[in-house]
């Protein structure tokens, strides 16, 4: 299935050093994308597993990124499906263009410069949605969500993965001390929304990370 999108007005620019990883822009922007491209891989597939996507079907990636969810997404739903992501920065948007340019030109995938509180989709369009280390970006994550349930058809499955510290082996890396904090602030917001939340979960990534993830049905 297609997506259209219509173009919103100029926001604010993210401010702080933070933004260069939640609003990459310009040359620094492309290098903090490249080490998403490269530091990613795991979270991504952590997602991916929960997701659990089925061939045919319509996926949305909510901070897309450099573009790696999005070729693991087409993957998993193959010829038939569609992918689509979206991201707050333009130069991220532009660099996942990239990433799935073959896609794109078969119509399989697009990608798009898109608040995740805004969504220029219309109601129940895709089947799945993930995300992944986005959501402390989220400039008003309740909204979001609404937004993603509006745009999820009904039954659909949405994950929230974050990269976390593992226990026993701390780290900071990324913001990784943090991750705990910001999946249980994701599950709080869907449970306060009605959505129903069908597992929480915890891979390793590596020795020292971990991937934490909410997965949830969108609300009847």
């Amino acid at each position: 299935m297609r997506a259209s999108m219509t173009v919103g007005g100029e926001r604010q620019p993210c401010r702080g050093l933070s933004c260069v990883w939640g609003d990459p822009r310009g040359v620094l922007g492309v290098l903090a994308l490249s080490a998403m491209a490269l530091k990613n891989g795991g979270q991504n597939s952590a997602a991916l597993n929960a997701l659990d996507a089925k061939p045919g079907e319509s996926i949305l990636e909510l901070g897309c990124g450099p573009g790696m969810g999005l070729r693991g997404a087409l993957k998993r739903v193959g010829k038939t499906g569609h992918v689509t992501g979206v991201d707050q920065s333009a130069c991220a948007a532009h660099f996942a263009a990239h990433m799935i340019h073959n896609a794109n030109l078969r119509g399989q995938a697009n990608a798009m410069r898109a608040e995740a509180h805004d969504l220029p989709f219309r109601d129940h369009l895709f089947d799945r949605a993930f995300a992944v280390n986005s959501f402390q970006f989220w400039p008003d994550p309740a909204r979001a969500l609404r937004e993603v349930a509006r745009v999820l058809a009904p039954g659909g499955r949405l994950v929230i993965t974050q990269r976390a510290s593992n226990l026993d082996r701390p780290t900071n890396f990324a913001g990784a001390a943090a991750g705990m904090d910001r999946i249980s602030q994701a599950s709080a917001l869907l449970k306060a929304q009605g959505w129903n939340i069908i597992d929480e979960r915890c891979v390793a990534d590596g020795a020292r990370l971990v991937a934490v993830s909410v997965i949830a049905e969108r609300p009847n």
